[in-house]
């Protein structure tokens, strides 16, 4: 009996043994993965952490990450580069029109001399020439006669051999000149054709006009207002060249008058023999 018992034990703790073992192996076999699913998990899961944060583009370095962070742009490497060589390009051709602006400038100057420098002697003597030719020829000499500047009594006459008397002065002196009575602002005109010389302000005449007349004769005007001259003028006989104007303190008691006098190669000559 207590034999049979043991066999009966043994019997059923076998058969638990075999059922233990058939149910793991049903278990095993239910939740059984291969390795490729569980590569492909991995690979999605990684998938989902790149979605979730993603990597820096590679062609982008850690300057321009940098900037983008700073500035908000989101300029890739190449827009930058691009946007860079732009701006070279339009500085280059800024400067290239400075350049070209300078170059035209030169070259015009330059084509300029060389236009002048390319005209022979002849050329410019022929131009100066012309210019000469515009104006009236000066020829004077001791058979010209002249015309009035203005009409009126002499006051006081021409003499450098013997003394004059100037009532205003209260004294006798040696007269270069004559002086010619006139009303103010009446008109004076050239005595002969002639070049204006020069224009000065002298304490006793005045406003002072000398002008060449050529052959080394010169004519003198003072006690003048209002020219109509400047100097280099060239002006022809009877022309206006001024008025005249009140007469200077050293003659007052002369009244008003036209100081003219002549020179010949600097020295006085008397002017009555070159008028009628």
């Amino acid at each position: 009996m207590t034999k049979n018992r043991i066999v009966k034990y043994a019997a059923n703790t076998a058969l638990l043994a075999v059922l233990a073992a058939a149910g793991i192996g049903v278990y095993q076999i239910g939740t059984y993965t291969p390795d490729k699913e569980i590569q492909g998990e991995l690979q999605t899961d990684q998938s989902e952490d790149t979605e979730e944060t993603p990597m820096m583009d590679a062609d982008t370095s850690l300057v321009d990450a940098e900037i983008s962070d700073t500035t908000g742009q989101n300029d890739t490497a190449e827009e930058k580069i691009a946007r860079t060589l732009t701006d070279s390009t339009d500085s280059s051709e800024k400067t290239s029109d400075s350049v070209s602006t300078n170059e035209v400038t030169t070259e015009t100057a330059n084509a300029a001399n060389a236009v002048e420098d390319s005209m022979t002697d002849q050329e410019k003597v022929t131009d100066v020439s012309a210019s000469a030719l515009s104006a009236p020829k000066l020829s004077f000499s001791e058979d010209t006669l002249m015309e009035w500047p203005v009409h009126g009594t002499i006051l006081l006459d021409y003499n450098m051999d013997q003394t004059v008397y100037f009532p205003t002065l209260d004294q006798y002196k040696l007269s270069p000149a004559i002086a010619v009575q006139a009303v103010e602002g009446a008109p004076v005109t050239a005595a002969a054709d002639g070049t204006v010389y020069s224009i000065e302000e002298d304490a006793q005449t005045g406003t002072t006009l000398t002008m060449e007349l050529g052959s080394g004769y010169q004519a003198v005007y003072g006690q003048l207002k209002d020219l109509c001259v400047e100097e280099g003028d060239t002006v022809t006989e009877g022309t206006v060249i001024g008025y005249v104007s009140a007469p200077t303190k050293y003659y007052s008691k002369e009244g008003n008058n036209l100081y003219f006098a002549m020179k010949k190669d600097g020295k006085p000559i008397d002017p009555i023999a070159y008028l009628p």
